[in-house]
């Protein structure tokens, strides 16, 4: 597509308003979501652990996103210090009064730290020397370079930490692949070469960028094409780009996690086994669902067909249970097995029933943004938050690679409404990776633990147990 015609399409859209999902319930424990016991889970681990060295597994992690947002506080207090905003002050408290716990306290001059501890320091250049490039530069850096955690007088970065722990998962032979801002390519590379030397383990890691291509022209609110210094705004158009750089993914399992909900090594425990598990889980269904499909000409296909249903709560009607190409197709599709995590109020998507226009019900995760007034009842009555713990198959039956675009739902945009420069715009983001990217895979979602979320939206979380080295 031209660019006047890309142009052209992403208007319609944006006059056509944001699509309407037919959202019929929350996704609930034996509905929709999977529990499993400790012996079973203990058994999809062993599974694992027995395939893991015959399998190709990657890690593909989007690490694009920039750290400043970890400090807007801190930001907030330097534009307006005379008169900052109490939660502001709290933030700035918090972070004084617990300074030493932080990794990065000890990359900070020993005049701080002296100062500091006198209670003498000068706030203000404390936080220019954290944020800016006198310092620190944790203000400009990716999320994947700010120190997160310490072990001993050693500090990790998420892109280090994800490496120790995915080794961990799959074996010294993984692969990594990091979706970067490639301005920060040589520093990245060479903190995880810096890992290489140090641990001596035996890893491969890979990067790409979001394609320009998919970028999003602005609009003005009169849907006029959108300009600063004469040149029409473009705009990155969402993770939900993202789906091309994991289709030239080649892997037999592909583990999606983002970038900062990684748990301190010495507080991974549960979530290193959950991902053992989840990767079991998704082999022995794969393992099914190809025998069922290899089955297809055989008289007991019916008979796997149900027992595939039953086995894995797949709610499939009684009549598509009967028919058999409904069945080849619904069951041909990319693999995804999903961690749910309870609902304790987080930000963000989780796992709900939707109904298509054929009637046809399937499991999906929904973000906020895209539930309509009617449907905030449904929202609110949601048990389960989606934290990003996916591990999928990108392989068909046939010892092929599906082509991972055949399985978007293009529908599923979202309008992004902002203000740059003090100018109003608006823009297309494609559906996102696991919500409208994914929306015709093949998904199970399963309940697992809260210990596995621990993301760091603001500096002040990486003070949470999981992150603490004791």
């Amino acid at each position: 597509m031209n660019l006047e015609n890309n142009i052209e399409s992403q208007l319609s859209r944006i006059i056509k308003g944001n699509p309407s999902i037919n959202v019929i319930k929350p996704c609930r424990i034996n509905d929709g979501i999977n529990q499993i016991d400790p012996q079973t889970t203990t058994q999809y681990i062993k599974y694992f652990e027995k395939e893991k060295n015959i399998k190709k597994i990657t890690f593909f992690i989007p690490a694009s996103g920039s750290g400043s947002r970890m400090f807007g506080d801190l930001y907030n207090f330097i534009q307006n210090k005379n008169n900052s905003e109490p939660s502001t002050i709290k933030f700035i408290d918090q972070l004084l009064n617990n300074i030493e716990k932080f990794s990065f306290y000890n990359k900070l001059p020993q005049t701080f730290k002296d100062n500091i501890k006198t209670g003498e320091i000068n706030i203000q250049e404390l936080v220019n020397y954290i944020l800016f490039k006198s310092g620190l530069n944790f203000g400009d850096l990716p999320k994947g370079l700010i120190p997160f955690h310490l072990y001993g007088k050693f500090i990790i970065n998420p892109f280090q930490e994800h490496i120790l722990q995915g080794s961990k998962i799959a074996g010294e032979k993984a692969d990594f692949h990091f979706t970067i801002n490639a301005r920060y390519k040589k520093e990245i590379n060479h903190s995880i070469q810096i890992l290489k030397e140090i641990t001596g383990i035996d890893f491969s890691s890979t990067y790409s960028e979001q394609n320009p291509n998919t970028h999003s022209t602005a609009f003005t609110p009169t849907n006029e094409v959108a300009k600063e210094d004469n040149s029409s705004i473009v705009r990155p158009s969402g993770h939900g780009a993202l789906i091309q750089n994991l289709n030239t993914i080649n892997s037999d399992l592909v583990f999606i996690k983002n970038i900062d909900n990684i748990q301190h090594y010495n507080k991974a425990t549960t979530a290193l086994s959950t991902k053992k598990a989840l990767g079991g889980i998704l082999l022995s269904f794969q393992n099914d669902v190809f025998y069922f499909l290899n089955a297809t000409n055989d008289s007991n296909w019916p008979k796997l067909a149900e027992d595939l249903n039953t086995t894995y709560n797949l709610s499939i009607s009684p009549t598509n249970l009967q028919n058999k190409d409904w069945l080849i197709n619904y069951f041909n599709r990319p693999i995804r097995v999903c961690g749910m995590v309870k609902n304790e109020g987080q930000a963000g998507g989780g796992p709900f029933w939707i109904k298509d226009e054929n009637g046809d019900l399937s499991k999906q995760i929904i973000e906020k943004a895209q539930f309509d007034s009617s449907q905030l009842s449904i929202m609110l009555h949601a048990t389960h938050f989606n934290p990003v713990d996916i591990v999928c198959s990108v392989n068909t039956y046939q010892n092929t690679k599906f082509n991972l675009l055949d399985f978007v739902n293009n529908d599923l945009y979202f309008i992004v409404n902002k203000t740059q420069n003090g100018q109003k715009i608006k823009y297309i983001e494609n559906p996102g990776l696991w919500n409208g990217s994914m929306h015709n895979w093949l998904t199970l979602f399963y309940e697992i633990h809260p210990d596995c979320f621990s993301p760091v939206k603001t500096v002040l979380d990486l003070l949470k147990p999981l992150h603490q080295e004791n």
